[in-house]
């Protein structure tokens, strides 16, 4: 029998659909799942961001904290809970994954050792206290503190009471600026003050602005730099010295060999002599010098007359010297002066030009030989003055249109001083006029001339300026007397085998500069490498602490050096300079002009180091750190020195 085979039966359009729907269904879900997955990793990636946002960058509010619970090098305990007064815009490390890497450095007691800065309210590490611990963060840097809107536990403002200051831990370093860099947006360079160290002990701040901002410097990056500190100084000069005498002075005469006397002209710069000490004579001087040499005209030396702290007012020193009156050619070599430029005397312009001039009768003879108080007067009368101080004004050369349109600009360099110009009103003139201190009405703020001389013309023309500067080196200096006097007195201590600072503690307007802890000084030198000290400190015991690690020369040590050779008393202060610029380095008193000349001459010099140090400036051997200590210059800083002057300069 025939059996036969069933087909499968299809399914019917009911089951079909109910089949397609179900898979159809698993796929929404799968795809839900998958989205939700997505979103919720998106979410968790956002969240995560905000919260580093949050520790990186919090608001500007006052916050507790807690107990950061991390081990740091110097026994492993936990470091202390902050006061309730906490720094605005700052926060103390949290375990969040923004903050992880640094922790882990925080354990091994690398990235957070033991150091910290207490400050108090009052002088002597007294009154309200406030602990600053390395680890602390603020807003824009970490390892930093901002005193800004912050309490001492007894709720007085830190900031405007910061009267003293200590650091402790093991190689710490810490800066301090008058900015609250942590908190706002300022400059990298603006703001600093100072640095300080264990060793310094409790520091009195003696400055203008009070530190608001304290920055951490840590173990590692200051034992690498002063390995790298220690291996620039420059050991040949202390090891081989220069003490040849004539050796000596032709390293240190930086200036050309002068030449022939140029002719003069029948167009002059006529200028009076600048009120103040020598220094800011100096400055005078160099500005008529400058006018002359932009107009192509010849200078008009000012009559002898008595100097303040030359020859009255209340020297220090010195003084055996028969007080008269003082002639520029006792403090510059006019032989080299007049290679480059026609310079005549007062009692010559008057013989030359009388008649075409129409100078008044009263001057003939020797009237003109020493100081002539109606001779002032009458200039000023005869041709009027040019008030044009270079903390006003600034000369554009060879026009303000020109200079405005060239490639040369300094724009820093004029913001607060009004262009002016030698336009053609002023070139068709016989004689322009400089009445240093002597304006109408006695006025002598716009009609004094103290400047940066390397600022006090902005030339359009780049060559112009570099050849106006190699002018400067080459023309203007001191006379040849002084440079060998200084050599036989270099000779003693070495060249280049010293260091040597000026520390002005007396007639100074600056109190704020002075130096009152002997025991801080601030010294970049090798240990008990020889210093040479140029001082008005009349008691000499204040310097013992110095002389426990170091052998001090001063002038009465080294004046029997240059016997034999002719100088006045007169000129004691200009070869003390020029000692000071023989040393490897050299530490200044900030806003002494005595000081900023000596920086300018050794860059003239080519010393081993240029930089302009100062002596109430504790440097770390930190170059990161110790650049900052270095002058911002701008169109007022006259009590500073621009490295241009010397670096600009191309030797033949």
């Amino acid at each position: 029998m025939r059996i036969r085979s069933r087909r499968p039966q299809k399914p019917s359009r009911s089951v079909q659909r109910r089949f397609l729907s179900t898979r159809r269904s698993l796929l929404r879900c799968t795809t839900l799942r998958i989205l939700l997955f997505v979103f919720g990793v998106a979410t968790v990636g956002i969240l995560v961001f905000l919260g580093y946002l949050l520790v990186r960058f919090p608001p500007n509010s006052e916050s507790t904290s807690s107990t950061l619970n991390v081990r740091v090098s110097g026994g492993g305990r936990r470091l202390p809970k902050l006061p309730d007064s906490r720094p605005t815009g700052g926060v103390e490390l949290a375990d969040s994954n923004a903050t992880r890497e640094s922790r882990k450095g925080a354990e091994s007691g690398q990235d957070f050792p033991d150091q910290k800065i207490f400050v108090y309210s009052e002088l002597d590490c007294k009154g309200d206290a406030r602990e600053i611990p390395a680890y602390h963060i603020e807003g824009k840097c970490a390892k930093c503190f901002d005193a800004c809107a912050k309490k001492y536990s007894t709720g007085l403002e830190i900031q405007g009471n910061v009267k003293s200051m200590k650091v402790v831990g093991q190689d710490a370093v810490v800066s301090t600026w008058a900015t609250c860099k942590g908190t706002w947006n300022y400059p990298e360079e603006s703001g600093y003050i100072n640095s300080i160290l264990p060793e310094d002990g409790c520091v009195n701040q003696n400055v203008k602005w009070q530190p608001v901002h304290f920055k951490f410097h840590m173990k590692d990056d200051v034992s690498v730099l002063k390995q790298a500190n220690e291996r620039k100084k420059e050991k040949e000069y202390v090891e081989n010295p220069i003490k040849d005498p004539k050796e000596v002075l032709k390293r240190i005469s930086y200036f050309g060999e002068g030449g022939v006397a140029k002719q003069s002209t029948d167009k002059y710069i006529t200028f009076l002599k600048d009120c103040g000490g020598f220094n800011n004579i100096r400055m005078g001087f160099e500005y008529a010098v400058l006018m002359a040499w932009v107009t192509g005209r010849t200078l008009v030396l000012p009559p002898p007359e008595g100097w303040y702290l030359i020859d009255f007012g209340p020297i220090k020193r010195g003084g055996a010297y028969k007080r008269g009156v003082t002639k520029f050619s006792e403090f510059f070599d006019m032989e080299h002066l007049r290679a480059g430029m026609p310079v005549i005397t007062a009692k010559e312009f008057y013989e030359k030009e009388k008649g075409r001039l129409d100078l008044k009768e009263g001057f003939e003879g020797d009237v003109l030989s020493t100081e002539s108080k109606t001779w002032k007067a009458y200039l000023f009368q005869k041709f009027g003055g040019q008030a044009w101080s270079p903390l006003k004004r600034v000369v554009m050369d060879p026009s303000i249109a020109t200079y405005k349109a060239s490639n040369n600009q300094k724009p820093a360099m004029t913001v607060g001083r009004t262009p002016v110009e030698f336009d053609e009103e002023l070139k068709s003139k016989a004689v322009i006029h400089f009445p240093s201190c002597h304006g109408p009405n006695g006025d002598q703020g716009i009609y004094r001339f103290l400047g940066q001389i390397s600022n006090s013309v902005l030339f359009a023309d780049k060559h112009r300026e570099t050849a106006f500067k190699s002018f400067w080196k080459n023309h203007i200096h001191y006379p040849k007397e002084v440079f060998t006097a200084a050599a036989h007195m270099i000779a003693k201590m070495g060249l280049f085998a010293y260091s040597a600072l000026h520390v002005r503690r007396n007639d100074l307007q600056y109190k704020e500069v002075y130096i009152h802890n002997i025991h801080r000084f601030p010294f970049n030198i090798y240990t008990g490498e020889v210093l040479y000290i140029a001082t008005d400190e009349t008691n000499s015991a204040f310097f013992d602490a110095i002389r426990e690690k170091h052998k001090v020369f001063q002038w009465k040590d080294v004046v029997n050096e240059a016997k034999g050779i002719q100088y006045s008393e007169k000129v004691i202060n200009i070869i003390e300079q020029t000692i000071c610029a023989g040393g490897r380095r050299f530490f200044g008193t900030q806003k002494s002009t005595f000081t900023s000349y000596i920086f300018r001459m050794r860059g003239y010099m080519s010393v081993p180091d240029t930089k302009q140090y100062w002596h109430n400036i504790r440097y770390t051997g930190m170059p990161d750190v110790d650049k900052f200590a270095q002058p911002i210059l701008g169109p007022n800083t006259y009590m500073q020195e621009d490295p241009s002057m010397w670096e600009d300069i191309v030797e033949d």
